[in-house]
């Protein structure tokens, strides 16, 4: 008998009908069914995993899980529905997925199928993710296949070295019997014990059945005459009967089913009778009712014991006659032969590694062929070469045509990928390796070289730096991580004022800095800044790490702006700039003086307060009013105002001290200020060089102070 042994994997069908009880997981089915050698198995397996679970009062929630491997018997091999992903499984996605396993059994036993995975959960960052093992007995039988003839029937007749035929008597009864099993041993018994074939090959089974004696059958009956009769006015006679004997009941015909004939009657509507001495009783009867009467006629009884001899005979009494036939079945003798074939195992293969290649090939032909990882089969892996991935111990097993298997020796293969780069994760200070389940050997390294002590998955950094894993697995290959950069979540700029200038506290700790107000970047990439206006400021820095942090916002005020008073005889006003105003004398707030004017009405020192929606506080200068002084506002004429390139001072008084004139332009600056001596009145001031714009002129002589609003417009071209 050929093997056809198969290693192809099968798409598997979740069974979404399923449902654990008493549990957040399970497998269905929880056991695997028998298998039988040389026979095909295919068989689904659905799973359902868990989204959490409480260890020792420990709340965890998973987001992966990942099946490693799954150790099978020789000639099976696996797949699971999400192969595509290399058997990783979301619960948060999907909580339902499957495995099938498939191929054809090759060795009886009772296994343990091993099963790997790898779970990961919410403290996988701090303690890694956690390796879960688990077995599902599995019992593989041996061949069930059998054959049969005439004579006996044989179940296991062919297959691999030692083989256990049991026989099984396709004729009992037989008065003797002889069975020569090819092995060496015979017996004489109906239904001999188990045969064991221990070597390859051919054995003959020869079997003989002796039956000395004839066996006789009662095949048909006719019956020749009876009492009943019917006249000529009425027809033939009208026959129902029975037949039977002392075992039941063996011909029937009843009155409804009458037989309207004349005799001879014929009779073989009965199984053939085996005869063993037996009596046979015949009752046949006559129908001769006539509407409205009902009448039976007894044509008679014959009580008959038949002959056990071939031929046709008769018996008759005083109510029939009959005829009957016996048939006969002479004694026999039953000689059969039949074949049982041994098959021997190949040579085991042996594997040889090309490490310049990376390929595990071995130096043997076979029909079947199946390459194992840590004796799980590798699905696909059915060549004679295979290019590993992984380093671990690999083997080969080869079937030969007959199905019988020899594996080879098992050999280390060590894989070391220079692409590959261990997972790391981060936040804050703190850092982590995601697959540290793969290594033996970890240890992180900073910019001064590795960290004494520093050899769990878990690391947290006293500082900002860059930081990396070299990890290195049981087989000795080392892995170096990509850099990772740790920023401490702690750390915070800190911002202050001096005056005018904003400026970044410890500043030497960072490398680039960029400086916003009101959460908008202004373009100020210094550690320091000029404050132009008031408002909320803050600082994003960065360090040389690439680290980014942001102040709080602090509220800077323009201590640089004045707002300018203008004195118009005993009216002092200022422009608002969207500010809200408060007059002051002599230091004393003017209760409800919040206009952008105001009418002095005594001697004091006059002064106005702006506040603008920050509330930051814009002091004027001041002016002392003295009622006497009053008389030279009047004198004093500005013109043209407005004015392109010059402004004319004119001063209408007589003999007048020196006079100083003052000009700031609308945010408060000065941009002239000079004391003019009286004799050169007027005097003429150049603003061809002054921008377009508002300006204020302050002239004082004489304890008068007197201002004046100057618009400079733009040059006509």
């Amino acid at each position: 008998m050929l093997f056809l042994i198969g290693f192809s994997n099968a798409q598997c069908t979740i069974d979404y009908t399923y449902s654990p009880v008493g549990a957040n997981f399970g497998l269905s089915p929880d056991t695997l069914p028998v298998g039988f050698v040389g026979q095909m198995y295919n068989e689904d397996l659905t799973f359902f995993l868990p989204k959490d679970t409480t260890i020792d009062g420990l709340f965890l929630e998973f987001s992966d899980f990942h099946i490693t491997s799954i150790s099978l018997p020789l000639g099976l091999t696996w797949e699971c529905n999400n192969s595509s992903n290399n058997c990783h499984y979301d619960p948060n996605s999907s909580q339902f997925g499957c495995v099938n396993v498939s191929g054809t059994c090759l060795i009886e036993g009772l296994y343990d199928v091993d099963v790997t995975l790898v779970a990961t959960h919410s403290f996988s960052s701090l303690v890694g993710p956690e390796t879960i093992q688990f077995s599902l007995p599995f019992l593989v039988l041996a061949d069930t296949s059998s054959s049969s003839n005439s004579g006996f029937s044989m179940v296991n007749p062919s297959g691999c070295s030692p083989i256990t035929v049991n026989f099984s008597n396709n004729n009992t009864g037989m008065l003797s019997y002889y069975w020569d099993f090819g092995n060496g041993n015979t017996s004489t018994l109906e239904n001999p014990g188990d045969q064991i074939y221990s070597q390859p090959g051919q054995y003959i089974v020869q079997y003989s059945a002796t039956q000395t004696n004839s066996i006789f059958f009662l095949e048909n009956i006719t019956v020749n005459s009876g009492l009943c009769t019917d006249n000529f006015l009425i027809g033939d006679v009208d026959l129902f009967y029975n037949i039977y004997t002392s075992s039941g009941m063996l011909a029937q015909v009843d009155i409804s089913n009458y037989i309207t004939q004349p005799f001879p009657l014929y009779i073989n509507n009965f199984n053939s009778l085996q005869l063993s001495g037996q009596s046979v009783t015949i009752e046949l009867f006559d129908d001769d009712s006539f509407w409205p009467i009902n009448s039976v006629e007894n044509c008679g009884t014959l009580n008959f014991t038949p002959i056990q001899q071939a031929g046709n005979w008769s018996a008759n009494n005083s109510e029939l006659s009959i005829n009957y036939t016996v048939t006969e079945i002479p004694a026999n003798t039953i000689n059969i032969t039949d074949t049982i074939l041994v098959h021997d195992f190949p040579n085991n293969p042996i594997i040889i590694y090309d490490t310049l290649s990376n390929i595990i090939y071995a130096n043997h032909s076979s029909l079947s062929m199946q390459w194992y990882f840590y004796d799980s089969p590798i699905p696909g892996a059915t060549d004679t070469s295979f290019s590993p991935t992984s380093s671990g111990l690999y083997s080969l097993a080869v079937v030969s045509d007959q199905g019988c298997v020899a594996v080879s020796d098992e050999v280390m293969v060590v894989i070391c990928d220079p692409t590959y780069q261990p997972m790391l994760s981060s936040n804050g200070l703190t850092a982590w390796m995601l697959d540290s389940a793969l290594y033996s050997n970890l240890q992180w390294f900073g910019e001064d070289g590795s960290i004494a002590g520093e050899t769990s998955p878990f690391f947290v950094a006293n500082e900002n730096g860059s930081y990396y894993m070299v990890a290195i697995d049981t087989f000795g290959c080392s892995y170096y991580s990509q850099p990772i950069v740790l920023c401490s979540n702690d750390m915070q700029p800190q911002i202050f004022t001096s005056g005018q200038v904003l400026h970044l506290q410890d500043s030497i700790l960072f490398y680039s800095y960029q400086w916003m107000q009101s959460g908008m970047f202004i373009g100020n990439n210094t550690a320091s800044m000029n404050i132009n206006e008031s408002g909320y400021y803050s600082i994003f820095v960065e360090d040389n790490y690439g680290c980014s942090y942001a102040s709080e916002e602090i509220l800077a005020c323009n201590t640089t702006l004045q707002p300018v008073l203008l004195v118009d005889s005993n009216l002092f006003s200022v422009d608002a700039l969207d500010m809200t105003i408060q007059w002051f004398m002599d230091g004393d707030m003017l209760v409800g003086a919040i206009d952008s004017f105001y009418e002095a009405s005594q001697d004091g020192y006059y002064e106005a307060q702006l506040t603008d929606v920050f509330g930051c506080t814009y002091n004027s200068d001041g002016h002392t009013f003295i009622i006497e002084s009053q008389n030279h506002s009047g004198a004093i004429k500005v013109f043209p105002n407005p004015t392109e390139k010059n402004i004319i001072i004119q001063i209408d008084v007589e003999n007048f001290s020196n006079v100083n004139i003052k000009v700031v332009d609308i945010l408060g600056r000065e941009v002239f200020n000079r004391e003019i001596d009286s004799s050169i009145f007027p005097f003429n001031l150049n603003m061809e060089d002054f921008s377009q714009g508002i300006y204020y002129l302050d002239i004082l002589f004489d304890g008068n102070k007197i201002s004046k609003k100057i618009i400079k417009t733009t040059v006509a071209n």
